[in-house]
């Protein structure tokens, strides 16, 4: 400003000198210049106010963070009356709150769009006489949209804390670990009908119980007429709210089939709000065992005729050689019959010592329960939780000690809760496999298979692709099928998305190829809308 005014004076000097027209016309632009200058209002970014001669605005914020949809609240004051005029980006919405036209302090409302981006918001003061002053604030985007009051993804403890260790105390420690649900047997032979006070202790620690009557449910179906064991169990069972379903079979043949569908219609006639749980086999198993001639025909002939709340599978697939693959097939078969029938499938997965497979490890136990989720399971079924008679290691032991794998379960559950919005009653509606092992779906043919965020996804693994929908927005979650080794996993995005860690922490990522370590066993998941 001063050199400007020194110019002026210098050509104000030689026009008296006798200069001609030209300098004359140049000094009048200049001296229209320095008035506009000096009216025109400057800010710094990093400044909370700006102060011209006769006004001002003052915010109490400056930097703003806000998730989409959400909104936040800046406060105002002006050191005279004026009237405001904000501006932000397409889809942000500001409103004037507290304060009526002329006035000198208010609130502004400020409510980001989905998806959003960062934005500046700008604010305009005008008083009466003309005066001007602006300023504005940044908005920083912290992660989009996700429907936080989801249904949640239940976990499920596999032959329960019976006996001496159906204790208020155990089942706090298990609704520690993350669990939701635990079997508890409805009649013990061995320890007696401590059932009743499981319920209760499950209740207290906010656990649901699914209650294991597969003995009395089987008298029942061979003589429905003169055997009421079942009848009389069911009327003091309901009585229970922790009690969430009722299991009458594990791995069954479709020989017993029509005789459990009889069990199963007398349950739901006494006990009309609670599914009844009939667990059926994996692939796995032979023909002969199943009944049918096809894995396809046994788990449709139970979804049919048992007309099953849910369909529920168990296997085990981290054998000492490597990944079962047949576990694909089990999980597609099942997944496929449940989208039939209109129904969700819950899904095992081994957290204790079996003969043939890997102990279990933290690393493992997050392959199986991702790719479950991946392929839409809705309930992770850990087997077992409390030791078995052939098994020397388990979450909980037969003396009560608790083994390094509960806290394991402890940090998946964590894990899994903390992004249950991406899987809770999900709509899978296309998986692949990519890699160099990949089975059953294939690698991509073209890209034409991708949604239109993603132009390209390759690995020097092998990985499950899930492409999910949930609550209005779009997913694809990315599964290392390795429990041993780590991933590298490229992916072209075509606009900006998020991806989502651990913790349910988002990180936008910008358009073009990106490069991810996917560690062992466990997921990337990636958002857009």
């Amino acid at each position: 400003m001063r050199r400007l005014s020194l110019l002026i004076l210098m050509l104000a000097a030689a026009l008296f000198a006798g200069c001609n027209g030209e300098l004359k016309e140049q000094l009048a632009q200049l001296q229209e210049q320095k008035s506009e200058l000096e009216g025109a209002t400057y800010g710094l970014p990093d400044a909370q106010q700006i102060v011209l001669p006769d006004l001002s605005i003052a915010l109490d914020k400056c930097d703003c963070w806000v998730d989409a949809r959400g909104s936040f609240e800046v406060h105002y004051t002006l050191n005279q009356p004026a009237t405001l005029e904000t501006e932000a980006g397409e889809g942000w919405s500001i409103v004037v709150e507290n304060a009526q036209s002329g006035e000198n302090e208010g609130t502004i409302k400020v409510t980001a769009p989905d998806p959003a981006s960062p934005a500046i918001v700008r604010i305009k003061a005008t008083t009466q006489n003309g005066s001007v002053a602006e300023t504005f604030f940044q908005v920083f985007v912290r992660k989009p949209f996700c429907n936080t009051q989801s249904p949640r993804i239940e976990s499920l403890g596999y032959n329960g804390l019976n006996g001496t260790l159906g204790t208020l105390e155990n089942f706090q420690k298990l609704a520690d670990a993350g669990m939701t649900m635990i079997t508890v047997e409805g009649e013990d032979l061995i320890h007696g009908p401590w059932w009743r006070d499981q319920c209760r202790y499950a209740e207290q620690t906010g656990v649901k119980v699914v209650l294991f009557i597969n003995y009395t449910a089987g008298l029942y179906s061979d003589d429905p007429v003169n055997y009421k064991g079942l009848d009389a169990l069911i009327a003091e069972a309901k009585q229970y709210p922790a009690i969430c379903a009722y299991q009458i079979a594990d791995e069954p043949s479709t020989a017993i089939a029509n005789r459990l569908a009889t069990a199963k219609r007398r349950i739901n006639e006494l006990d009309p709000d609670r599914p009844v749980y009939i667990n059926l086999h994996p692939s796995t198993v032979s023909t002969a065992g199943m009944g049918a001639n096809s894995y396809e025909e046994y788990v449709e002939h139970f979804a049919s005729v048992c007309d099953l709340e849910f369909i529920t599978f168990d296997q085990y697939p981290v054998r000492l050689e490597g990944v079962e693959n047949s576990w694909y097939h089990s999980l597609n078969v099942v997944r496929d019959a449940a989208r039939r029938h209109g129904v969700p499938f819950w899904a095992f997965l081994l957290c204790s010592r079996l003969q043939g497979r890997e102990d279990p490890t933290l690393e493992n136990i997050r392959m199986q329960g991702n790719v479950n989720l991946a392929y839409g399971a809705q309930c992770n079924q850990f087997f077992v939780w409390k030791c078995l008679s052939d098994s020397d290691y388990a979450p909980i032991m037969g003396d009560g000690t608790y083994k390094p794998v509960y806290y394991d379960i402890q940090k998946y559950n964590h894990e899994v809760h903390s992004r249950e919005f991406v899987f809770a009653r999900g709509d899978v509606y296309k998986l692949r496999h990519i890699g160099h092992d990949y089975y059953l779906h294939g690698t991509y043919p073209e890209t034409s298979d991708l949604p239109d965020a993603i132009s390209g996804i390759s690995t020097d693994g092998s990985a499950v692709v899930s492409f999910i929908r949930n609550s209005g927005n779009e997913y694809v979650v990315l599964c290392n099928k390795s429990w041993q080794e780590k991933i590298s996993v490229y992916i072209g995005f075509t606009r900006a998305v998020y991806t989502i860690d651990r913790e349910g922490e988002f990180s936008e990522q910008p358009p073009g190829e990106t490069r991810f370590i996917i560690d062992e066993g466990d997921m990337l998941v990636i958002k857009w809308r």
